[in-house]
């Protein structure tokens, strides 16, 4: 989405508030993907309530501009949100700030082709049509990392499918010969597809998704502010200590089983997907460089006007 239409979609979609006597919590694809575990953790064990902060239920947003305009109509404006997203907004003239990292994994997303179509790898997927999910999203940035590290570029043809539900129903009616895939699918159902690569093949430290908040709010609530990143911090690494009862809670706001949810987290935890809130500076770089390669960003970030860290523990503190 370019500078100009993003303002315009932020400046129609901004509404009133109305305060209510509890918050919603906005965060994008919230009970969608896996990285946002951690906040539905913090509502089932009530890290909330313990923090002192009037949060009863989540926004889930549905990523991008969205996220960014149900966060600032809302009565909290404190939000995860993809980095890219934010970056767009902030180039488009919306003041926010990233106080601390969600994710610096990009988890579980691969592509992957139908088991009996002969492909096996990337290399086999020359001449053929490949999906991602919408234009300048991640899935974009990583498939044109992928094609262009393999040598592919100009080889194969890339289509934005509108999702990855469509994606996969293109998969599945031969439209297209891969497709982004992610969990619970592709763990419970590993007999339909044939996992060709994975993100973190190509993108191993990718700061995708952070907290953010408005310089008003910092300065107005910035005790809230902080309890809220550690609330985060606390939920995490809640999940890393309690793995069977963090699937639990993956399971009931997934709505998959026990067992399902447990087969499904453990390589997560493998994989430290979810941050403590610390900043990545090579995360943050891929992300940049990424959404130059999808034609989303001209020019550099300057990341050290978009990141306060001051929210963080002292020790989680890095240079960027």
């Amino acid at each position: 989405m370019s500078a100009r239409i993003f303002s315009i979609a932020l400046l129609s979609g901004l509404l009133a508030a109305t305060p209510g006597s509890a918050e919603k919590l906005t965060v994008s694809q919230y009970g969608r993907i896996i990285a946002t575990l951690p906040w539905a953790v913090a509502l089932e064990k009530g890290f909330f309530k313990e923090a002192k902060l009037d949060v009863d239920g989540i926004t889930a947003g549905a990523g991008g501009g969205t996220s960014v305009r149900n966060m600032l109509a809302g009565s909290l404006p404190f939000a995860e949100l993809s980095t890219s997203a934010v970056v767009a907004a902030v180039k488009a003239g919306v003041e926010l700030k990233i106080v601390d990292t969600a994710s610096n994994h990009p988890g579980e997303l691969a592509w992957a082709s139908k088991p009996n179509a002969g492909i096996k790898s990337i290399k086999d997927l020359v001449g053929k049509k490949i999906g991602f999910t919408n234009p300048k999203s991640t899935t974009e940035m990583v498939l044109r990392a992928a094609v262009a590290k393999e040598g592919l570029t100009g080889k194969v043809e890339l289509l934005a499918m509108g999702g990855l539900g469509p994606a996969i129903t293109a998969l599945n009616q031969g439209a297209i010969a891969a497709a982004p895939l992610n969990d619970p699918q592709m763990t419970l159902e590993p007999q339909n597809f044939n996992i060709l690569f994975h993100a973190f093949d190509y993108y191993p430290n990718f700061s995708w998704s952070v907290d953010v908040t408005t310089p008003e709010f910092a300065a107005k609530s910035p005790d809230k502010v902080r309890a809220l990143v550690k609330v985060h911090r606390k939920a995490v690494e809640f999940i890393y200590a309690n793995p069977d009862e963090a699937a639990k809670v993956y399971a009931k706001v997934w709505e998959v089983s026990d067992s399902e949810a447990k087969a499904i987290l453990p390589k997560y935890i493998q994989w430290k997907h979810w941050s403590n809130g610390e900043f990545s500076k090579e995360g943050l770089l891929t992300v940049e460089n990424g959404m130059r390669a999808v034609g989303d960003l001209e020019g550099s970030v300057d990341w050290s006007k978009i990141v306060d860290q001051s929210y963080l523990d002292e020790d989680q503190r890095r240079p960027l």
